[in-house]
């Protein structure tokens, strides 16, 4: 099997874009091993057998390039960006990431440190907090949920060895991306970062998960513990469909009417009408399985069960209901507007190309999303809400003080709502 091979031409623009992109992400990480992944990325990056990372650094400076690394839940990448004269040393230098990486262990020892000083520091940011507990509490602990950064504990129990079996994992034909976009031609492209690629063994001990979630059922709440909050995060929300699925291009043209955009019915109620939060948003997210369609807004704490109270109510609405015709006609022409950013340069589209191929799309997905935008009725958008809007089976992560504001949430979710609380600085998280 050889390795799949995109390039976007974009001539005369004066530098090129690399992308060695790998079918695995954080859903493959072993279970307590979390973090895997993106810690073997880093390693990764630190240097070949050659090169330590000061070395590696200061070569990719004088090359007047970018070079980082990164892990999802279903796939990673290694990705460049260099000035188009120095594209050959360059590649080159991205390829030793790959094929010859030296994943020394005082590298590791350092990227370890790194990567947990990272998760410990995130326990300060509460979006991040109710975000990581939402998915966490939508996807019941699975592999869909998990962090792809790891946990302290997780990440503590990552060795060396790890790493070097999951490099070994991710290195196969089947499992790797190459793609090129800018200012190059194709031949030269495919010499420089494809053909070299052929040494690599064809399977890949890598596994991918893509295993359908189980939606929830009722309404569950995970209050995050934290002291002295004035201010809540809110998160709630439940499955909502994969591109290509029944009802998710009525859904998404939905979703941006009701909260896409400062125009939409969250904002005005939450924050023009009331005052209680800066924003309010709804946003369905695009994976390779159903995943999360959710709703985020961060009250002040005084005004944490009234604002939690009527964003349920108007998700009741919303699936009774629908969008009106005004609201249907804006979205889709936001929808439309903004699509044109998504395939605006030759990068651009070569991530949508990577993201059809990598997560499963419908191969038009993104050149025919004007066109699907547009075709939604009132009709089909009021189908996709009925069907797809679930208030009463419901997942809400709530970022505040629970003695304080535990009895809001209460009795704005009713008591049929199971609710549970966690620490802020909860190792699940």
């Amino acid at each position: 099997m050889d390795v799949r091979w995109f390039h976007e031409p974009g001539p005369g623009l004066g530098f090129v874009d690399l992308v060695l992109a790998f079918d695995a992400g954080a859903a493959s990480d072993p279970e307590g091993r979390e973090g895997l992944t993106l810690l073997t990325l880093r390693l990764m990056r630190c240097g070949t057998a050659r090169q330590t990372r000061a070395e590696l650094d200061a070569e990719v400076e004088r090359l007047g390039a970018h070079l980082e690394v990164g892990a999802g839940l279903h796939r990673a990448s290694i990705r460049g960006r260099v000035i188009r004269e120095n594209l050959e040393p360059f590649a080159r230098l991205m390829l030793g990431l790959l094929l010859e990486p030296a994943l020394r262990e005082d590298d590791f020892a350092q990227a370890q440190r790194l990567l947990l000083a990272e998760v410990t520091a995130k326990r300060d940011d509460d979006q991040e907090l109710a975000g990581r507990a939402f998915r966490r509490a939508l996807f019941g602990g699975g592999r869909h949920g998990r962090p792809s950064s790891g946990t302290v504990a997780s990440l503590q129990r990552v060795t060396r060895d790890d790493c070097v079996r999951r490099h070994r994992e991710l290195c196969a034909r089947e499992a790797l991306v190459a793609a090129v976009a800018g200012d190059v031609a194709e031949d030269e492209a495919r010499r420089l970062l494809l053909e070299p690629l052929a040494v690599l063994p064809e399977r890949t001990g890598a596994t991918r998960f893509d295993e359908p979630p189980a939606p929830p059922r009722g309404v569950r709440v995970v209050l995050v513990d934290k002291p002295e909050r004035t201010q809540a995060q809110i998160y709630l929300g439940h499955l909502g469909p994969k591109p290509g699925r029944e009802h998710h291009d009525g859904l998404l043209v939905s979703s941006v009417a009701f909260g896409g955009t400062f125009s939409g019915r969250l904002m005005q109620e939450v924050r023009v009408k009331r005052g209680w939060s800066y924003g309010a948003y709804s946003r369905l997210t695009r994976s390779r399985t159903d995943d999360a369609w959710h709703v985020w807004t961060f009250p002040a704490a005084k005004d944490l069960g009234p604002c939690l109270q009527l964003v349920h109510g108007m998700l009741r609405d919303l699936r009774r209901d629908g969008v009106t015709a005004e609201e249907l006609a804006f979205a889709q022409g936001y929808l439309v507007g903004s699509s044109v950013f998504l395939i605006d340069t030759p990068a651009d589209r070569l991530e949508r190309r990577i993201e059809v191929a990598m997560l499963d799309f419908p191969a038009d997905y993104y050149a025919g999303l004007r066109g699907r935008v547009e075709a939604v009725t009132l009709e089909r958008a009021h189908a996709a809400t009925g069907a797809c809007i679930h208030p009463d089976d419901l997942v809400v992560a709530v970022v505040c003080t629970a003695r304080a504001s535990g009895d809001d949430v209460r009795r704005a979710l009713g008591d049929g709502a199971v609710v549970d609380t966690v620490a802020f600085d909860d190792d699940t998280l």
